[in-house]
């Protein structure tokens, strides 16, 4: 696994989907369609496949022997990639109602640490019957460090590169996607962390 390739992924990932949800909201507002759906569904269900993607290139951490197609044909039996999208675009509405795990911050890394999660379980149920999903109380100490950190990185870039592309593309409240993408990037050290937790129940 090079982190130089799993940056590449996500970095063209994230400009991918963030491009294309900015697109589809400029498009929308220029035709004076509702957007209440792409904000609330279209673009929510794009960040959850870019999300997968990350998880994808950053899951063989596990185990020094797979790769991400592991990762992709373990979804692929049985309807377990649908199931997944669901769990992760309904559980993405219910921290939308808690305080603080609303805040993306919190929230991406969540949902991907819970992909990582239901994905291990559904992989390696038949080689470790009780593994222990819940991050130790260390590793837990670390994500939430790596979270905060995050949150102060993203608050002070996103504001400039947000500025910068509204500017460029004559458009208004980038912000959001803008940061959005800068917090999906941000948590890798996150994911590496919480597979490097799991990696070590393998037998």
């Amino acid at each position: 696994m090079s982190l130089i390739w799993i940056i590449l992924v996500t970095a063209t990932s994230v400009l991918f989907g963030g491009g294309v949800c900015t697109w589809l909201l400029v498009r929308a507002r220029e035709l004076d369609a509702s957007i209440w759906g792409l904000e609330h569904i279209v673009c929510p269900i794009i960040r959850i496949l870019v999300l997968l993607i990350i998880v994808s290139q950053i899951y063989p951490a596990i185990d020094d022997t797979s790769t991400s197609l592991d990762f992709w044909r373990t979804l692929a039996q049985g309807g377990l990639f649908s199931d997944l999208v669901n769990i992760l675009f309904f559980g993405g509405l219910l921290l939308g109602f808690l305080p603080i795990v609303s805040h993306p911050v919190f929230a991406l890394p969540i949902q991907s640490l819970l992909t990582v999660a239901l994905v291990f379980h559904w992989q390696y149920q038949g080689l470790i019957p009780v593994a222990a999903l819940w991050p130790s109380p260390a590793a837990l100490l670390k994500i939430i460090g790596y979270m905060l950190i995050a949150y102060f990185v993203t608050r002070e870039a996103s504001l400039l590169l947000s500025r910068w592309l509204d500017h460029k593309l004559a458009i208004s409240g980038s912000i959001g996607l803008v940061a959005d993408a800068i917090y999906l990037i941000l948590q890798i050290p996150v994911i590496l962390l919480y597979c490097s937790y799991l990696k070590a129940q393998l037998p």
